[in-house]
This record gives structure tokens, sequence and C-alpha cells, in this order.
């Protein structure tokens, strides 16, 4: 089940929190120790907070990908993960996303706090609203940013 878990955390979209070593890239800080440090930290943070926020997507989705033709194959929907555990790490990915965060600065717990209520909401609802989608999709990358120490 580990396999499972890790494969679940959806680890090649991690890449977009990279997003968050753009401002201290440009301000020219990445090669202070302390900028670097905070810098990892949010994307650790991120990376964790993303991932839980995958699990409940796929919680959420659980019974349509069951009935996907590709989607039958995530580690919730085929059973490899069954749901109790999902929610259990799914919750536990978010709340150390946060807690990750909140170690570097007040300010960044909160910046991943709202990313994760948007992107819990986009896979609730805001997914199936034409254009709110397509917003919420571009506010997660915008939180990503300014997490940014």
């Amino acid at each position: 089940m580990t396999a499972a878990l890790f494969r679940q955390a959806r680890p090649k979209q991690w890449v977009k929190n990279l997003l968050v070593f753009a401002a201290p890239g440009a301000a020219g800080v990445l090669d202070q120790w302390p900028s670097l440090w905070r810098t990892l930290v949010i994307f650790v943070a991120f990376c964790l907070a993303s991932s839980g926020t995958y699990y409940w997507n796929d919680l959420f989705d659980t019974e349509s990908d069951r009935n996907h033709p590709t989607k039958q194959y995530r580690p919730i929907a085929s059973g490899a993960i069954p749901v109790g555990v999902a929610r259990f790490v799914g919750t536990v990915l978010l709340i150390a996303g946060i807690g990750l965060a909140a170690t570097t600065r007040w300010q960044a717990s909160l910046v991943v706090a709202s990313y994760v209520v948007l992107t819990t909401l986009y896979s609730a609802v805001l997914k199936h609203i034409a254009v709110v989608d397509l917003i919420a999709v571009a506010a997660g990358f915008v939180l990503r940013a300014v997490g940014a120490p």
C-alpha cells in the first residue's frame, strides 16, 4: 500500500510548486541561506498541501472515477487505498502543509491554508462551473507565487 499512497500524492504534479522559487529567484536572494531555507520549506509545504488536495479530490470523485476508462486505476478508485485511510492521510497532509508553512512565517500558513480551501472548493464544486474553474486554477498558481518568503 505504500507505493499506492505515494502514487496518490501525485509527485509528478509537485513541479507546479516550483513557482515559489520565482520571486526569491528574481530578487536574487536564493544564494542567501535564510531565504533559500524558507523557500525550500514553503516548497515542501505546498507539496504536502497539494498532495492532500489530490487525495480529497479523488475522494470526492471516487464513484465517477471507478467508471472512467483511465481514472479507474487511481489508487482510491481502484481500492488500492481504502477510503478511510485516504481520508486520514489526505487530512494529515493538509494539516502538515499548513503547519510546515507556519515555521517560516505566520503569513505563509495563511497562504497555504487559502490554497487548501480554494483547491478543496475546486474539487467539490468549482470545477463544475464554467469560467469559475479556470479562475480557481489560476488563483492556485497565484497563491503559490504569493507564498514565497
